[in-house]
């Protein structure tokens, strides 16, 4: 035997086990890869170094992975012959070392080369305890103690064991490794540390989850052992009642369900593939008990299924003369609308089989798109459903929800149709620009196939998975704003646009369709009030803006409770009247200023027509001067568009100085500030053009403008009018503040012809091609105006004494307004 250096120790490479000090372990020789160490020891009482490694054995080479900066000494008790050729050793651990570095067999060394690898180490200096350890012990034995009660590998024997040395931190992390079956990876981690105060730690993080996790196991075994009960006595109870029906002659239910279902399917010409599914379908009902969830599940499908109208239709009938009353007696006006749907229906009527577009209704809230629809169904003899799409997010609200999910429901379509009871109902989708989209679908792709009349003759509802005809559906949509609907959706739709109605057309729908039912509502049959045109029209102008009736109706109707409180209480019968100072009595202080206009003939102000989603609005425009260096000041909360409307007109009027009359200086030594009145109301749209070219030339030139003038229209550069839209809605506000002249681009002359007599028989209409038509029709010489009013408007427009005012930076985002 060879004599070790005093820190040199023959290793012994464990890949599968662990030795901690004072363990007493016994390996097989033969499956020791370094078992020439033996023989370079006394057997007994050799000392050998025990190296751990947390990879596999090589077969030839070295190990893939280092080994553990930890070794365990171990001293060699005995070596023991098992029989069969096979001996054991029998080791006892003694201490941990730290290992510094390896020698192998096949390296030179002072005194030659070696059979053996030789682990050179260093000692490991005892650490000092703290009341930190005993804490963490004691800790770690109250996990096991909890534990052991319900986990075999906690021997509750060994708890007594454990406690008895307490005293000796070191070994007891040992041990309770050793006594737990803690993974070997785990504890090579352990073994990787030195102080025993983090090995401890680790023992406790490790004893932690564990009885985490065996509180999770519990809890698994309680719920499965409290399922399995209830199954056992459902199912007792199942065969108890199966056996009590059976000794009294009651047949199965689910058995008639299914033959039921099977005569539903044998009525219905269905196709084969479809036919099939249900087959399957009905087949799972007979074999499925009726207390089953999935029995109510499969019934519930079949139910909504033969719900369907397959193959049921009205009988329609298009009467073109009866079409045209209904929609006279139910709407007032309309007249461009009305006359388009009896084109639309006399092509049905000349060919039944036309596949003829989708009508889409487009206008503003309250001005009668739903109760068109309504009227066109009872018209021809059709049911009406109303289907509101007005911010579905999910695709399957339209196609439906395949039957795997919990809870699963037909889409929208397929539920209409069952409820309208008929395979040829007309299906009305309201408010189809309100349609959003997110992560979920885009429900505007779905109605797609829809709508369209060459995809919805096969539409597939996820929920039913079996093809249904839609080719013989009438859709209507109705939309507030078109540009909300997406491109491919409105290419499919004929779009009706509906406008709102005027102020004698409001007094008319009044008179005629909301105060009969109104007042029949509110109890005002007999002596009924009397509401006089003034009164209506003065009801109108304080209380209602909007394209619609809606707000008009909800006017009447407060009037209406007011004199019925007053029957009531004063138990007067006479007669009611609701005029001007009646409804200023009855309604308050009005909600809306009536529309004043520029009033006078004034220098930097001019009437703009501006068009908003209740209707049009007069907008002024005002400009001024005052001395600087050339800036352009913009306020009134505009977006980017009427800004660059702004920049565009000074720039047309700085070009045109000469021929306006204008000092070019002006431009270089005066600030010019263009404001939209109504701050706090955000404005937008190219519409505005026209009218600040001339307010930025009137207060350049110092020409006051016509205050009876007003207009609308874009400007390009050159001075160029554009058309813009809203043309009606504007018109009637400026006739509603009286004024009497109106400047429109030539190429919107064509939308004058959808004006009531009444308001062009009292305003004067300019058809504009070119800015300079306006200046010489709107501006006037500086005699002409009212010395006083000059005067003062001389003092307005230059205020060179004021100092600079700051620009304004008006970048919030700006709803349309289209002014």
């Amino acid at each position: 035997m060879e004599s070790q250096d005093k820190n040199t120790y023959p290793i012994i490479s464990l890949f599968k086990s662990v030795i901690h000090p004072k363990d007493i372990a016994t390996l097989k020789l033969d499956a020791l890869p370094d078992r020439n160490a033996l023989f370079s020891v006394n057997v007994p009482d050799g000392i050998l170094a025990f190296v751990f490694y947390s990879c596999e054995a090589p077969s030839v080479g070295l190990p893939t992975d280092p080994p553990l900066p930890i070794v365990v000494l171990a001293r060699i008790l005995s070596v023991i012959n098992s029989g069969a050729h096979q001996e054991d050793i029998v080791v006892q651990g003694l201490r941990r070392v730290e290992l510094d570095y390896v020698i192998h067999h096949n390296e030179p060394y002072p005194d030659g080369p070696h059979p053996y690898d030789r682990a050179v180490v260093s000692e490991i200096y005892p650490e000092i305890t703290t009341q930190d350890h005993y804490n963490l012990i004691n800790e770690i034995l109250r996990f096991y103690e909890k534990i052991a009660k319900t986990h075999s590998g906690f021997p509750k024997d060994k708890l007594a064991i454990l406690e008895s040395y307490k005293k000796d931190p070191e070994y007891f992390v040992d041990l309770i490794t050793q006594t737990v079956k803690i993974e070997r990876r785990q504890t090579l981690t352990m073994m990787r540390e030195i102080s025993v105060l983090v090995r401890l730690e680790l023992v406790l993080e490790w004893m932690t989850q564990e009885f985490e996790r065996q509180q999770v196991f519990q809890e698994i075994d309680r719920k499965t052992k409290i399922e399995m009960e209830s199954t056992r006595h459902d199912y007792y109870l199942r065969q108890k009642m199966k056996s009590i029906r059976k000794e009294l002659g009651e047949e199965d239910h689910s058995a008639d369900e299914a033959e039921r279902y099977e005569a539903l399917l044998d009525d219905l010409n269905l196709v084969e593939d479809s036919a099939q599914e249900l087959r399957r379908e009905i087949e799972r009902l007979k074999h499925i008990q009726p207390s089953s969830s999935e029995f109510q599940v499969i019934k519930t499908f079949l139910d909504r299924f033969f719900a369907l109208p397959w193959g049921i239709e009205t009988r329609e009938h298009i009467d073109l003369s009866k079409v045209r009353t209904a929609l006279e007696s139910e709407h007032f006006g309309l007249n461009k609308v009305k006359e388009r749907v009896l084109e639309f229906l006399a092509v049905r009527k000349l060919n039944p089989q036309h596949k003829g577009p989708i009508l889409c209704f487009a206008g503003p809230p309250g001005v009668g798109k739903t109760s068109l629809g309504k009227a066109i169904a009872e018209s021809i003899g059709r049911n009406f459903f109303r289907i509101s799409v007005g911010g579905v997010h999910d695709e399957a609200e339209i196609r439906g929800h395949r039957r795997t999910y919990v809870g699963a429901m037909p889409g929208k379509i397929m539920n209409a149709l069952a409820r309208a009871k008929c395979q040829n109902p007309l299906l009305m989708l309201d408010e189809i620009d309100k349609i959003g989209s997110d992560h979920r679908g885009d429900p505007a792709a779905a109605l797609l196939e829809v709508l369209d009349p060459e995809q919805n003759t096969a539409f597939t509802d996820h929920y039913f998975n079996v093809p249904f005809d839609l080719s013989k559906v009438m859709f209507v949509v109705t939309a507030n704003y078109l540009h909300d609907i997406p491109k491919p959706l409105l290419d499919r739709l004929e779009v009706i646009t509906i406008e709102g109605y005027t102020e004698s057309e409001k007094v008319h729908i009044a008179e005629n369709h909301l105060l009969p039912n109104i007042l029949e509502d509110h109890g005002l049959n007999e002596n009924v009030p009397e509401f006089t045109e003034i009164g209506l029209r003065y009801l109108i102008q304080g209380w209602t803006r909007e394209a619609g009736v809606r707000n008009l109706q909800r006017a009447l109707q407060k009037v209406c409770r007011k004199i019925a409180l007053e029957r009531v209480e004063k138990s007067q019968d006479q007669q009611s009247i609701a005029d001007e100072t009646s409804v200023r009595l009855y309604l308050g202080p009005e909600q809306y200023q009536r529309d004043e206009g520029i009033g006078s003939d004034v220098i930097g102000a001019a009437n703009g027509l501006a068009w908003t989603s209740v209707g049009g609005e007069v907008l002024v425009i005002e400009a001024i001067k005052m001395r600087g260096n050339g800036k352009l000041v913009i306020t009134g909360k505009l977006g980017e568009v009427m800004r660059e409307s702004v920049h565009a007109a000074h720039s047309f009027i700085r070009s045109r100085a000469e021929d306006l009359g204008i000092d070019p200086n002006v431009f270089e030594a005066e600030d010019i500030h263009v404001h939209f009145p109504a701050g706090a109301v955000p404005k937008d749209g190219p519409s505005a053009g026209v009218t600040i070219t001339l307010a930025i030339a009137s207060l350049l030139s110092g020409r006051p403008i016509r205050s009876d003038f007003a207009m609308t229209g874009e400007v390009t550069l050159r001075g160029k009018v554009l058309p813009v839209g809203g043309i009606k809605d504007k018109i009637l506000a400026a006739y509603r503040v009286g004024i009497s002249k109106i400047a429109i681009p030539l190429a919107n002359a064509k939308d004058l012809i959808e004006l009531p007599s009444e308001v062009t028989d009292r305003i004067e209409f300019h058809k504009l091609s070119h800015v300079d038509e306006l200046f010489e029709l709107a501006l006037l010489e500086q005699n002409e105006c009212e010395p006083e009013e000059a005067e003062k408007d001389s003092r307005s427009s230059d205020l060179s004494e004021d100092p600079h005012l700051p620009e304004i930076d008006t970048q919030d985002e700006a709803v349309e307004l289209n002014s």
